[in-house]
C-alpha cells in the first residue's frame, strides 16, 4: 500500500492520538494529521486527503455540520469519511450516514476493527480516483470527438440529431454558396513532400475557417484543395451574400500576406453564387452534411471559369450585393451544363467599414483612397 494521508478531526487530543497510535501499530505507511475542528476547516480546504476520521466527542449537530463541510470542500468531496462514536442513537448514526458518512466505529474499540474499517475506507477512496481519472479521460476524449463532429457538420445541424436522432433534409430559399480552390495545386505539390503539402493546406484552411466563422459563414468541406462553404445555412441570415463576399476578399487578402513570407506561393479562385440550396444529412453511420442543387453547381461553375487571385460571381448575386460592391462585368460565357451566363469580377466594397471592423479599415483607409483616385 503507498503512503496514504488522513485526517484525525476532534477536539479531543487523547481520542485522536489513541487513533493515530492504534493505526501506527499496523506499519509506517500512514501519514495521519490530527487537528481540532478550527484547524481542520482550513485543512480540507487546502488538502486533498485519502481518508477523513471524525471523533464524535461533539454533539450529532456539530459532527453533521462538520460531515457537510467535507462534502462540499472543493478538494474532498468524494472523501470517504469514517465516523468515531461512543454513545449515538440509532437514528443519529442513520443521519450521520445519510449526510455522507461512508462508515461508523464504536469506541472503544479494538486495533484490529479500526484498521479493517480504515482499509475499507481506503480501498473505495483509491477506486474512487481510479473512476475519476477514467471520467476525466473519458471526457477529455468525448470533448475532442465533439471538436471532430462540430468540424463535420454545423452545430445546428449537431443538436437536431443529438435531440431528434435525426436531421431531415431542408431547403433554403436564401442562401449562397462558395467554392475556392487553389491554383496549380497538383502541379506545385508534386515538388513538395507530403508533409509539407498537409502541412500547407492545414494552415490555410484552417485560416480559411476563421475568416468564415468571423463572417457568419460555414465551410461545408474540403476537397484536396477545393474548400466550400455557405451563408445563410444553416441558420437564415438576410446578408448571406455580402457576408460570403467579404470571406472571399479576407481568404484572397490573407493568402496575398502569406505569400509575402512564405516560401511556398499559393493564388486562388473563388467563385460564388446565391439563391435555393437544399441541405441534407448524408449517411446513417458516417454523418456527412452536404449541399446540393442548381445554386451550388453553378458555384462551382464560376470557380471554375474564374482567374487567378480573382472572385468571379454570378448574376444573382451580383443584383442582391451591387449596392455594396464594385464589380467589373465581364463578357458572358458558356458554362458547362447551364449555358452562357453573365458574370463579374469582384472589385471592392464601396462601404467596407460596414464590413470589417474599425481597427482594419483605419489601416487601411489611405490605400483604399488612392487607389479608387487612380480609377
Amino acid at each position: 500500500m503507498d503512503t496514504v494521508k488522513i485526517l484525525a478531526i476532534g477536539n479531543d487530543k487523547i481520542n485522536l492520538q489513541i487513533i493515530k497510535s492504534r493505526l501506527l501499530e499496523f506499519g509506517d505507511d500512514w501519514l495521519i494529521f490530527n487537528m481540532g475542528c478550527e484547524d481542520a476547516h482550513h485543512a480540507i480546504n487546502k488538502s486533498k486527503f485519502d481518508l477523513c476520521i471524525i471523533d464524535c466527542s461533539e454533539t450529532s449537530e456539530m459532527l453533521n455540520q462538520k460531515i457537510s463541510e467535507i462534502k462540499n470542500s472543493t478538494k474532498n468531496a468524494d472523501t470517504p469519511i469514517l465516523v468515531s462514536i461512543q454513545e449515538c442513537s440509532a437514528s443519529d448514526i442513520e443521519e450521520f450516514l445519510l449526510n455522507g458518512a461512508l462508515d461508523f466505529i464504536k469506541k472503544p474499540f479494538k486495533s484490529i476493527e479500526l484498521f479493517a474499517r480504515v482499509r475499507t475506507a481506503l480501498t473505495l477512496s483509491s477506486t474512487i480516483a481510479k473512476l475519476n481519472r477514467q471520467n476525466r479521460v473519458i471526457n477529455e476524449s468525448q470533448e475532442k470527438i465533439e471538436e471532430m463532429i462540430k468540424g463535420l457538420m454545423p452545430s445546428e445541424i449537431i443538436n437536431e440529431i443529438t435531440r431528434y436522432g435525426e436531421s431531415k433534409p431542408k431547403k433554403y430559399r436564401d442562401a449562397s454558396v462558395l467554392f475556392a480552390d487553389l491554383v496549380d495545386f497538383t502541379k506545385k505539390s508534386r515538388t513538395l513532400s507530403p508533409k509539407v503539402v498537409i502541412d500547407e493546406l492545414s494552415e490555410i484552411f484552417e485560416e480559411f475557417d476563421k475568416i468564415m466563422k468571423k463572417n457568419q459563414c460555414t465551410r461545408i468541406k474540403t476537397m484536396g484543395d477545393g474548400y466550400l462553404a455557405v451563408s445563410g445555412i444553416p441558420t437564415p441570415n438576410k446578408d448571406h451574400a455580402k457576408n460570403l463576399i467579404q470571406a472571399a476578399i479576407d481568404m484572397r487578402e490573407f493568402l496575398k500576406q502569406r505569400n509575402l513570407i512564405n516560401k511556398v506561393k499559393w493564388d486562388i479562385k473563388v467563385g460564388i453564387n446565391s439563391g435555393e440550396v437544399i441541405g441534407s444529412v448524408l449517411g446513417k453511420s458516417n454523418y456527412l452534411f452536404d449541399v446540393f442543387g442548381d445554386t451550388v453547381n453553378e458555384a462551382s461553375r464560376m470557380e471554375n471559369t474564374c482567374e487567378p487571385n480573382q472572385v468571379n460571381i454570378s448574376q444573382t448575386t451580383y443584383l442582391i450585393t451591387r449596392n455594396s460592391f464594385r464589380y467589373i462585368e465581364r463578357l458572358p460565357a458558356e458554362v458547362k451544363g447551364i449555358g452562357k451566363k453573365r458574370m463579374y469580377y469582384l472589385k471592392s466594397s464601396i462601404n467596407p467599414i460596414l464590413l470589417n471592423d474599425k481597427k482594419k479599415h483605419n489601416l487601411k483607409l489611405g490605400k483604399l483612397i488612392e487607389k479608387l483616385s487612380t480609377n
